[in-house]
């Protein structure tokens, strides 16, 4: 399930899109938060399974010295640092809002994914 809003894989903070802040009524386990993440962001790195095909296994975003990480392993998604997974991107979203004040680019990018700057 995604944001009506915003498309983005729904995980919800107090009922409410954690990208766009609009209101939830379900949630799920978003299975394509990885590629959702790397499709929009220009600064994110991911890797694949063999021969680089396959789904992203890892993803890896450095901003303003904090460095955030996710990994597929056993099919089970491990977070760096090690929060909850609306608390992680909630995270990440505010220091990619603060990195964005500095960097057309970035901030290009998540305006235009309609997420609602921190």
């Amino acid at each position: 399930m995604n944001c009506t809003v915003c498309s983005a894989p729904a995980l919800p903070i107090d009922d409410a899109c954690v990208f766009c802040h609009a209101p939830l009524v379900e949630s799920d386990a978003p299975d394509e938060l990885l590629d959702y993440l790397v499709e929009r962001l220009p600064i994110a790195h991911a890797k694949r399974g063999h021969l680089n095909r396959g789904p992203i296994t890892e993803l890896a975003i450095d901003v303003d010295g904090r460095s955030f990480r996710a990994r597929v392993k056993n099919e089970i998604l491990e977070l760096a640092p090690p929060v909850e997974l609306a608390a992680w991107v909630d995270l990440l979203l505010t220091k990619l809002s603060d990195a964005a004040a500095g960097d057309h680019d970035l901030r290009r990018a998540v305006l235009r994914s309609g997420w609602a700057l921190r």
